[in-house]
Order: structure tokens, then sequence, then C-alpha cells
């Protein structure tokens, strides 16, 4: 009888009549059934792919909180609009299934294992559920390694589940050292900076630990759009026994990501988001762990615990309580929006992945706004970094020499940043070691004449208010 209760009753996580999500999550290809949408609307072309307004406004900043894209958003309407219909069909029998496709499908498209792989509301979510995992398991001896360059909230949330136990590598006091033609790689420098923090905790007298340390990298960082090499770094931090972590929030769709053992045998956890490059309606992330005592370890509690506590990685990680699932629902539309740009691009003239389109034209807005403001000057040498260091999709551009000063604010760069929202161009300024830079974002919609309203815009700046 119980045998018969078994195969009857419920399968899945709490009381959802639906199969078990980690079931359908490691089912191989050819067994795995994919759900039929349950409402028959179909996704109408439009000649926009997005929704912004770009009559009105000049939009230089996907990088902040991304855009999205047309077809997701209609996706996701759809979605809210059959879950008004009739709430219990939607949570109880359709919700789970396409959560677990579209995990499926965006595992695929990081080239990830699908055992390996969850989906996050977004990366601060992920950040959370390690750092709390990783400071109980260590408790006195938890130590958490990241960079000068790492994202605020992050380093906020560091010290708060490691208070005095968080090193903050100064890698921007290494960034001169990238134009040095000594260098045969001027990404050498982040390993140059790591190893010099590595040397220095162990020399002085303090409760910090290097062994089973959490190094947290970025994939991009935000503020100032760099690239690190996650190979060497990763590499490296394993051979001081390190755990290593990744803040990929502007990795997947910007970099071609490859979330497996032998292209980043030594990573650890890769957190991502949808909501950026990939142009996602806000709402999706995701977390990858190759290691199973890791995602039974420092992953067994979720930032957000519901149902799935106790059960597989799957069933802990999907449902996080009743919420707006929809984003994550838009998945597999975004997915195929992009797929099919790049069998376009594959089947062009010149066979150019799109990605490399845009990087290209990132390029010219950076020579642009360079020989625009910098005339006497090599147009490289008006960024922060070499161009080969910075974002696919993004790089920071010095304002003109007329706009710095000996020690500029972060109140300056708010101040240019408003002038330009008055002229309707939305684009971030940013201060980095007292100078001030244009973080400009590249993406598939962007055109150079917008760069150009920048440049031309910024020269008529009265610097009276600085």
């Amino acid at each position: 009888m119980s045998h018969l209760k078994r195969l009857l009753g419920y399968k899945s996580i709490g009381s959802f009549h639906t199969e078990d999500v980690d079931v359908l999550m490691s089912q191989s290809s050819n067994v795995y059934e994919i759900p039929k949408l349950p409402f028959d609307q179909k996704l109408e072309p439009d000649k926009s792919d997005f929704l912004l307004d770009r009559k009105k406004w000049t939009f230089l900043n996907h990088g902040a909180f991304g855009a999205s894209l047309r077809v997701g958003y209609d996706r996701a309407e759809q979605w809210r609009f059959h879950l008004e219909r009739q709430p219990l069909r939607y949570f109880d029998r359709d919700l789970l299934p396409h959560l677990v496709y579209s995990a499926r499908r965006l595992a695929n498209f990081c080239h990830a294992s699908r055992d390996h792989f969850t989906l996050i509301p977004n990366v601060t979510y992920g950040l959370n559920t390690i750092l709390r995992g990783y400071s109980d398991i260590h408790k006195e001896k938890s130590h958490v390694i990241l960079w000068d360059t790492s994202y605020g909230s992050l380093k906020k949330m560091a010290h708060e589940y490691c208070p005095e136990r968080v090193t903050e590598i100064p890698v921007s006091n290494y960034f001169d050292r990238c134009w040095d033609d000594s260098l045969n790689d001027p990404s050498d420098v982040f390993e140059e900076a790591l190893c010099d923090s590595v040397e220095k905790i162990k020399t002085e007298n303090n409760n910090k630990q290097t062994e089973n340390a959490l190094l947290i990298l970025d994939h991009t960082t935000s503020n100032t759009a760099l690239n690190m090499p996650l190979e060497k770094l990763s590499r490296a931090a394993k051979e001081m026994n390190m755990l290593v972590m990744v803040d990929g929030a502007h990795g997947i769709l910007a970099q071609d990501l490859h979330l497996n053992e032998t292209e980043l045998p030594d990573v650890d956890f890769y957190l991502g988001n949808g909501h950026k490059w990939l142009s996602c309606p806000r709402g999706i992330g995701f977390l990858y762990c190759p290691d199973a005592s890791l995602r039974h370890s420092i992953l067994r509690l979720p930032a957000v615990i519901s149902h799935g506590i106790g059960q597989g990685f799957q069933s802990r990680f999907l449902w996080d309580g009743c919420r707006d699932y929809t984003a994550a629902l838009s998945v597999p539309a975004v997915l195929d929006f992009w797929e099919q740009k790049q069998n376009k691009a594959k089947d062009s003239l010149n066979g150019v992945p799109f990605q490399t389109e845009i990087n290209n034209r990132l390029q010219q807005a950076v020579k642009l706004l360079s020989r625009t403001w910098h005339p006497d000057e090599d147009w490289e040498r008006s960024l922060l970094v070499p161009f080969a260091l910075h974002s696919p999709m993004m790089a920071l551009v010095r304002l003109p020499d007329r706009m710095q000063s000996s020690s500029s604010t972060s109140g300056d760069a708010k101040a240019v940043q408003d002038f330009l929202y008055k002229k309707l161009i939305e684009v971030p300024i940013k201060c980095v070691e007292g100078v001030l830079y244009v973080r400009i974002s590249c993406h598939i919609y962007n055109e150079i004449d917008e760069y150009q309203r920048l440049a031309e815009t910024l020269l008529r700046f009265p610097t009276s208010q600085l």
C-alpha cells in the first residue's frame, strides 16, 4: 500500500501536482519531454527588438540594469495573464515543469551540466547563499578575499557575514602597470595583485588565513568594466587551497560562457544575471556549482528556505515562495531570439558573430570619444586600461581634460551625469582614483551617432558646475 501511495502521491516539493524537479532536470535529452505552453498566444513580430524609448533617449547604459527584449517581456506578460485566469492551475501544475525547462535551456546555453546548474532570482541572492553557507561552515576561520573594484553591495555582504575577516586587494594600484611594455599580457597585473596581497596576509599578525579562504572574482567588474582573467586567477587560488567564486553578473551573452570542468576547472561557484546582456525581464539569475560536496554543504541552505529544503539541488532553489516567476518563464523565448540572431550571423556573408560586431562598434565608439576629447593622444590611452582588458560590451573613457581637477570626486561625477540626463543622454560617469570617466555600454541596438551626440554634448558642459 505504501509503495502504491508513493506512486500515486505527490512527487515534487510541497503539494505541487508535478513530477520531481530534480528528476526532470537530470533526464537525458532523449527521455525528457518539453512541456507545452498552456496557452496558444504566439509572440507577434515587431520591428523593434527592445522596448526602449530610443526616439527620446540616447541610452548608453545597458550595463546598469539591462533592457528587456520585447519577446521576453511579451512572454512574461502572457504567463501573468495565464496565472490570473486560474492561479491554482498555474502554481500546482504549470509552473515547476516550465521552470525546469528554462533551467535546462539556460544550462545548455552556458555549456553547463544540468546537475550543476540551477535558477535563482539574481546574483545578490546567490552571493548571500554562498557567503552565509561559507561563513556557517568555516566560522572564525572564514576569510573572504575580494578586490577594491568589487561591487559595492558585495563588500557590504562580505563584512556582514565575515566581520574583520575580509581582505580587499588594491588592484587599482596596479592599473598603470597594464601599460608596461615588459608585460607579455596586461591581465597579469591581477595575478600580481593577488599574490602580493596573499604575501602581505602571511607576514602580518592577524586572524586571517589563506587556507580555505573564499576568493571572489568578477567576470567583469561593474564600476570599471574590466575583464578578470578567470582561468589564471582561479588556478592560482587553487594552488593556495582557496575556494573560488565568480560574480558573473555581466557574463552571459557578453562572454562566450563554457561553465564546465574542462574550461573552468578551478571555479567552484559561478553566479549570473539574465537581465543584463541577455536582456531577460528582471528577476532571473543562475547558480553553477560543479562540486557535489559543495552543493551539499555550502549550498545546503538557499538564501530563502521553503518547501524544497532537505531535498535535491533543484528542489531547494527553484521555488522560494509565492512571487512572480515570469522572468524565468520567459527564458526559452529570449534564448530562441539570441540563437536565431547567432544563426543569422553565421549564414551572413562575413559570418561574424553578433558579439564580435558589438565589440567592434564599442571600439569605434571609444575611438570617436577619445579623438574628440583627447586629439593629441593615442586613442587607447584615454581608457582606464588597454582596450583588450575591458568588457566586450562596456568601456571607461576619460572625460575631457578641462573637466578634470587634481581631486575630482563622486560628487563631480554625479553633476556630469545629471547634466547629461537633462540632455536625455543616459550614461554613468565614474570617478576612479580621482579621475572622471564615462562608462559606455554597447548592445545590438546602439549606433555610432549616439556616441557622437555624447561626445559633442560634453564639449558644451559648463565646468562651473564642478
